[in-house]
C-alpha cells in the first residue's frame, strides 16, 4: 500500500469539498462588519477562518468514524450523504479517522488558547463542544434529533459571530438577522441530507429528524422552515434592518426554495434511488450555497453604494474572492476527475 495512495485517501476521508461551508460562513461575518463602516482587518480575518477550517475538519473526520455504522449500512450513498465510504469499503483502517479527528481537535484547543478576548475564547468552546458532539459519544447530538439545527447554528450563527467579534468586538443586530435567516435555510438543507440517510439511519437507531417525524411530517417542517426563513428576511429588509439591496438579492432565491419543497412533499428522497436523492441533495446544498454567497456578495454591493469603493469595501471583496477561486477550483477538478474516469463498456451481445 503506497504512501500517496494512502494520503489520497485521508484527503478524500476528510471529504474537504464541504470546507467551502465554513470558508462562506466566515465572509458573511466579514461583510457585515464592512457594510457598517468598520475597516477591514485581514489578521482578525484569518485567525477566525483557520479556527473555523480546522474545526470544520475536524468534525468531518470525527463524523466518519462514529457513523460507520450508519454509512456502512448505507445501501444507496450520494456524493453529499452517506461519508466518504472510505472506512465503510475498508480502503484505510478506522483509527486513522479517529486519529486525524483528535489531532485537528488539540489543535483546534490550542488556537482557543490563542483568542484574544474571554468572549471570543468562549465563543470558540462551544463551536469546537459542539461540532465534536455532533456524532461522538455520549452526547450524538445527530443521533438524538439535533444534529440538523447543531449544523445549522454552528455554521450559520456562531462562525459569524467569532468574525464579527473578532473584527469589532461586538455582535451587531444587522448580524443578528442576516444568520436568523441562514440558520432556518441551513437547516431546512441539513434535513434534506438526513432524508436521504434515512433507511440506513434508522436501521443503527439514528434518530434524525426525518427519521423521528416521518417522512411527511418533516417534508412539511421543512416547507415551514423556508417560509419562516423568507417571512424573516422579508421583515428584517422592510424594517431596513437588512440594506434593501441586499434584501432583493436574497429574496430572488425564494423560487429556488420553493421547488425544494414541492419535490419534498411530492417525492422525498430514499436511498431506494440514489439519482434522485443525489439531485435533490445538490440542489438543496446549492440553494443554501446561494443564500450565504448572496448575504456577503449583497451587503458588500450595498456597502459600496453607501460608501463608495472604500479600502475597506475593497478589503472585505478579499474573503469573496477567496471562496470563489476556491468554489471554482473544485468545479473544475470535479469536472475534469469526472472526464478521465474511463466510460463503462457496452456489451453488444
Amino acid at each position: 500500500m503506497s504512501a500517496t495512495r494512502d494520503l489520497v485517501l485521508l484527503i478524500r476521508l476528510g471529504r474537504p469539498k464541504f470546507l467551502l461551508e465554513s470558508v462562506l460562513t466566515v465572509t458573511c461575518g466579514i461583510a457585515v462588519v464592512v457594510y457598517l463602516g468598520h475597516p477591514f482587518l485581514i489578521g482578525p480575518w484569518l485567525v477566525a477562518q483557520a479556527f473555523v477550517s480546522t474545526t470544520h475538519l475536524m468534525t468531518q473526520y470525527c463524523n466518519e468514524y462514529f457513523d460507520l455504522e450508519a454509512d456502512s449500512a448505507h445501501t444507496g450513498p450520494t456524493a453529499w450523504t452517506g461519508g466518504s465510504q472510505v472506512l465503510a469499503q475498508g480502503l484505510l483502517p478506522a483509527r486513522v479517522s479517529l486519529s486525524a479527528a483528535f489531532v485537528l481537535l488539540f489543535v483546534s484547543i490550542a488556537q482557543v488558547a490563542f483568542m484574544p478576548t474571554p468572549a471570543t475564547r468562549l465563543l470558540c468552546v462551544a463551536i469546537v463542544a459542539l461540532a465534536w458532539f455532533y456524532t461522538a459519544p455520549p452526547i450524538r447530538l445527530n443521533y438524538r434529533a439535533a444534529g440538523e439545527v447543531t449544523t445549522a447554528a454552528v455554521l450559520t450563527v456562531l462562525c459569524p459571530a467569532l468574525a464579527c467579534l473578532l473584527q469589532i468586538g461586538t455582535l451587531p443586530p444587522l448580524l443578528l438577522a442576516v444568520t436568523a435567516f441562514l440558520f432556518l435555510v441551513m437547516t431546512a438543507r441539513m434535513m434534506v441530507m438526513n432524508f436521504c440517510d434515512r433507511e440506513s439511519d434508522r436501521s443503527v437507531g439514528k434518530l434524525t429528524l426525518p427519521n423521528t417525524l416521518g417522512p411527511g411530517r418533516a417534508a412539511w417542517l421543512f416547507t415551514g422552515l423556508q417560509v419562516a426563513a423568507y417571512l424573516v428576511l422579508a421583515v428584517v429588509t422592510v424594517t431596513g434592518t437588512v440594506p434593501l439591496l441586499a434584501g432583493l438579492v436574497l429574496l430572488a432565491t425564494a423560487p429556488m426554495a420553493v421547488l425544494l419543497c414541492r419535490k419534498l412533499l411530492r417525492d422525498p428522497p430514499s436511498a431506494d434511488d440514489p439519482v434522485q436523492a443525489n439531485r435533490i441533495a445538490r440542489s438543496a446544498t446549492v440553494h443554501a450555497a446561494a443564500t450565504g454567497y448572496l448575504v456577503p456578495a449583497g451587503l458588500l454591493a450595498a456597502a459600496a453604494a453607501r460608501y463608495g469603493l472604500t479600502a475597506a469595501v475593497v478589503g472585505g471583496l478579499l474573503p469573496v474572492l477567496f471562496y470563489t477561486v476556491l468554489f471554482v477550483w473544485q468545479r473544475l477538478s470535479e469536472h475534469f476527475a469526472e472526464r478521465a474516469r474511463p466510460m463503462p463498456e457496452v456489451s453488444h451481445t
